[in-house]
Order: C-alpha cells, then structure tokens, then sequence
C-alpha cells in the first residue's frame, strides 16, 4: 500500500506540473507521514542524509563546470563559427540550410553536452534563415529539433556523467561509448533530411570554394578541438570527468578572453549565474531521487519490477526492446534526469545478470530518455524550437515524423549491436 502510494503520488505530482524536484520530495515525506500514522515506523532524520548523499559524488562536480563551459562557448560566438564550417561544407548538398542545421548540432555536441541548449544555440541562428530562404517553418524547427539529441550521446554529455555517477561507471568509457551511436544518429539525419529536401525540391545555397571552406575551418578549428581535449584527457588517464571538465573551462576562457576577445568580465559572471542556477535544479532533483531509490529498495521496488518483466520473457532481446518501449513511453511525459534517477538504480542490476554491458545499457537509456525531449506532451525541445518560431509545437512534431522513424531504427540497431558503443570503450581504455 505505502509502495503504491508513493509512485501514485509521485505520477500525480508530476502530471500537475508541480517541478520534478519537489514532486519527488513530497511524495516521498508523504510516504513517511503515511509510515509514522500507519506503522508507528518513520525515520524522518532519514530525509535530509539521503539528499545530502545523494549530491555528496565528486563525479557530479563534472556537470556545473560542463555547463559554465557551454554558456562561455556560446557567448564567445562559438555557434556562428561552427554554422559557418557546416554551410561551407555541405550548405550546397541538397537541403541546404537543413542540412547544415543538422551538421552544426553534431559540432555543437561536442562542446555544450546538452541537447536544449543545442536546438536553442543553432535554432536561433538557423530558424530564422531557413524560412527567409522558403523552407516551412514547420520543417526548419523540426530539423533543428531533431539533430540536437545527439547533444547528449556525443562527448562530452551531461547525461553521461549523471548515469555514470548514479550507477557507478566509468564516465570516460560512457563518452566514448557514445561516440558511434551519436554519428549514426547524425548521418542517418542527413540522409532523411537530403531525401526529404529532393523531394519537395528545397533549395540549396552556393557551393563554397576551397578558400572559403579553409577560412571557415581556421576560424572554427580550435573551438572544435575542445571536446578532443576533453575526451583525450579522459581516455588517457590524465584527468578524472570533474578534472577534464575544469580544464575544457580553462580553455573556452582562454578562447573567448585572448584569442576570440568576446568575452569579458561581466559577461562570464553571467554565464556562471546561468550554470548555477540550472545546476541547482539538477542537485535538487538528485538529492530527492536518492530519498525515492532508498524508499524503493525498502519497499522492494526493484525486485517486483524485474520479476514482472521476467514473467513475461526471460529472453534478453525481449526484455531489450520491452525496455526501450517502457522508457519511450515514460519519456512522453518524464524528464531524462528523473527516468534516470528512479529505474536506473532498478532495471542495472537486473541487465547485468543476464550478460548486458553496463555501458551498453547506459547508451540505449540515454538515447530513449532523449528522444523524449522531442515528443509530446511535455518534448522541452519541441516548446524551445516552437519558442524562438513563434509556432505551435504540436505544427513542429507533424514534421519530426521522419526523423523519428529513423532515429527509433537507429536506436534499435545499437540496442541488438552493442559493438557500436563497446568497441571505441574497448580499443582505448581497456
């Protein structure tokens, strides 16, 4: 009864709006006032420890600074750097602006780790230019959408380092690990976007020469040696996840103070404010979800979950795509950070008995968790797109049809081919 009363309570929080963080919190106090009247059995000193454990990890360090690094990169003009090297390079390929829409977001994965702050950084400058060129405003937004999720597949990724700390693996070989899925993701968005842009005979821009593309390149290089300095640090042992990240902000302030002159004092106060204030809510959320998984444990959560998914196949593809269903599903209406915070700590222990890599299992769950930023009813990236066009999200997802049949099958792929995020792991840091 308590059990289902803290996931009813839980579920009802958030479908009232209430912030993710605080629907967390209250259900679980409810669980314990619910204890105490019932059972005469409530710890409520518990509740403070949990979350201050729950934020006590040296790992999570990593993710304010990886944040302070994405809001320095794009008030150094980073992003207009990186449109400029995708426009000169594929801004003639069939689908023109959308096609560099899709290779920005891809360079942009790179630096910030962040699919939201990706589709806005790349949004506000591509939406407005593609539909003064004649693509649908439905289209242009559903582009730009679609090819931020690989913001947090390719290195490096916020949500990697949440999972990694949250269940206890190896941030560097997770970033690694995301690097082959994040490409196919990516390519298999270029191919749907230049199939689309030849059928509805969307325009192109002017091929670029050979001169243009080398200034472009020269003015982009160094930004996009940033998450190569990142993941080479990690994989070498040189630097912890919290290590690599300080050195990517010493690099982005070297960038934008010496080199780029667009930063300045005041300017990275701010950008520390902003990386403040959203690390805040992530800490908060984690410090309550550490309350939820100890209450579940308690209530032997994880243990009814795992026997009624094996009662319904004990074979592990099975299960396999039971998973990414369930977490597709909850992704409609769940935030990643929540998904991972409360099954993460269930269905781990249950996919490692049965012979699914750990790291494997954090790529599908991130990538699932993802692509719930792009479905509705909640799909923050869809809300974030349709901001900056002045449309209707719903208008956006119509368009983002294609691009999620082909993400699923890529998802797919990677879910029965681990190979695809194991062997970089594997070649490097094995």
């Amino acid at each position: 009864m308590l059990l289902a009363t803290l996931i009813f309570l839980l579920v009802a929080f958030i479908m009232l709006g209430m912030e993710v963080a605080w629907a967390i919190g209250f259900a679980c106090l409810s669980y314990l006032v619910l204890s105490d009247v019932l059972l005469d059995d409530a710890n409520y000193v518990s509740f403070p420890l949990y979350v201050f454990d729950g934020v006590d990890s040296f790992a999570l360090l990593a993710i304010p600074l990886f944040l302070f690094a994405g809001e320095l990169m794009t008030e150094a003009g980073v992003t207009h750097r990186l449109v400029r090297v995708a426009s000169a390079f594929v801004g003639h390929v069939r689908g023109g602006l959308a096609n560099v829409g899709v290779v920005s977001n891809y360079a942009m994965a790179g630096i910030s780790g962040s699919a939201i702050a990706d589709a806005a950084a790349t949004g506000t400058v591509l939406i407005p230019q593609m539909t003064k060129r004649g693509y649908p405003i439905g289209f242009s937004c559903a582009v730009i959408a679609a090819a931020s999720t690989v913001g947090p597949i390719v290195p490096p990724s916020i949500s990697f380092v949440l999972i990694g700390a949250i269940m206890n693996l190896s941030v560097g070989k997770l970033f690694l690990a995301g690097i082959i899925p994040g490409t196919l993701m990516s390519l298999s968005m270029f191919a749907i976007t230049w199939w689309i842009a030849r059928g509805r005979g969307y325009p192109v821009e002017p091929r670029a020469d050979w001169g243009e593309r080398r200034a472009a390149i020269l003015a982009a290089i160094l930004p996009l040696a940033a998450p190569l300095v990142v993941v080479r640090a990690m994989a070498s042992g040189v630097a912890t996840p919290t290590e690599a990240a300080a050195i990517l902000v010493g690099y982005v302030m070297l960038l934008g103070l010496l080199v780029f002159r667009t930063l300045s004092l005041r300017t990275i106060v701010d950008c520390a404010a902003r990386a403040a204030l959203v690390t805040s809510i992530i800490m908060l959320t984690v410090g309550m979800a550490q309350m939820f998984s100890a209450l579940s444990v308690l209530e032997r959560f994880g243990e009814l979950v795992t026997s009624a998914m094996l009662a319904i196949s004990g074979n592990v593809n099975v299960l396999l795509l039971l998973f990414n269903v369930l977490l597709l599903a909850l992704g409609t209406f769940m935030e990643p950070l929540p998904l991972m915070l409360v099954l993460g700590p269930i269905v781990f222990p249950m996919f490692t008995e049965l012979g699914v890599d750990p790291i494997h299992l954090a790529v599908i769950f991130v990538i699932n968790v993802v692509l719930g930023l792009v479905t509705p009813p909640v799909g923050l990236i869809l809300n974030v797109v349709g901001l900056i066009a002045r449309v209707d999200p719903m208008a956006v997802f119509k368009d983002m049809m294609p691009y999620l049949y082909v993400l699923f099958a890529v998802l797919l792929l990677i879910t029965y081919v681990p190979g695809l995020s194991l062997w970089l792991p594997k070649l490097l840091m094995d």
